[in-house]
């Protein structure tokens, strides 16, 4: 029987490698955490922005957690610990002696960066996901 040419699957044998690594459960786990970590880094960057200060009282009390894996879910939370933020966030009454006077909107400084995160957060992941693949593929 004539040999028609040879082919070496090296190649092929170490990106399965790669990827059998890529996938291994810690370097996931420090992918998904790493991402969720720089998207709340954005968030708080941008809550702190657009807080309204008179002292920045309200806008140095932002803080966040670093991710961690809860089950299959990934979480991270975002927190002010000033008693009246939710007040400026949310709004409220402008109460004098037991008497309604009038109502103060709120901000909603919070749920505004909330809702622009979402946004931009697919591109963000896209792009996050294939920088991530092509480390893998090259072996970095």
């Amino acid at each position: 029987m004539a040999s028609w040419g040879s082919c070496d699957f090296h190649e092929l044998r170490d990106l399965n490698e790669r990827i059998k690594a890529a996938a291994s459960e810690p370097e996931m786990d420090a992918f998904y955490t790493g991402l969720l970590d720089e998207m709340m880094n954005g968030l708080l960057k941008n809550v702190k922005k657009v807080t309204p200060y008179k002292t920045e009282h309200l806008k140095r009390n932002w803080f966040i957690t670093h991710a961690r894996r809860s089950g299959k879910h990934y979480r991270a939370e975002i927190y002010n610990n000033v008693f009246y933020a939710p007040y400026v966030e949310n709004g409220h009454r402008i109460v004098h002696k037991g008497v309604t006077h009038g109502f103060v909107e709120g901000k909603h400084m919070l749920r505004d960066s909330l809702f622009d995160l979402q946004k931009k957060a697919p591109d963000f992941i896209k792009t996050k996901s294939e920088e991530f693949l092509s480390r893998m593929m090259e072996g970095k």
